[in-house]
């Protein structure tokens, strides 16, 4: 992993970036900071991670693009405007050991989105946010559907992201 601090230049176009895809709120913290740095990596589809004042603040996945860190929305009560989908109990454990959320797991649907949208995976009981993934279907497949994956997990709580951001 190659960590540096980011030149005014790139964090403008990480500004402008973020404020198309995650919100107004983390491109906000971005441009406020004197201190944003990026981490290149080689780890499947996460190829970068920012931080922000220290703290790992986004992802970017490959052909997905910015996601926010789970750490980021509990840390700093940040949550983007992204779709939801609320999970029951059983499917919990299996999402935190980075399973993709299949349909049956599935109790309801907040927003409507298209096949490759980035989505919050929440816990049905609490509301509170889980996972972001990004959905394999849109959401009218999704309401029709009974069986088969729904959205692939790409970050989760208590994953290497998370762990990162503990550190």
């Amino acid at each position: 992993m190659t960590r540096y601090k980011l030149s005014k230049k790139d964090k403008k176009a990480l500004f402008e970036e973020a404020m198309r895809e995650v919100g107004a709120e983390v491109a906000g913290l971005i441009d406020s900071s004197e201190n944003v740095e990026v981490a290149k990596l080689k780890h499947a589809s996460l190829t970068e991670l920012y931080f922000v004042d220290g703290m790992v603040t986004l992802a970017r996945f490959e052909n997905v693009g910015l996601v926010p860190s789970l750490y980021l929305i509990y840390r700093k009560g940040i949550t983007p405007s992204y779709p939801s989908v609320y999970v029951d109990q059983g499917a919990i454990p299996h999402i935190l050991n980075g399973a993709d959320v299949m349909v049956p797991g599935i109790k309801m649907i907040e927003g409507e989105f298209d096949a490759g949208s980035k989505i919050l995976v929440r816990d049905h009981d609490k509301g509170r946010v889980i996972a972001i993934g990004v959905s394999l279907m849109s959401s009218q497949e999704l309401r029709a559907a009974h069986k088969g994956k729904a959205i692939k997990n790409l970050h989760y709580l208590n994953d290497d992201i998370w762990q990162l951001s503990l550190s």
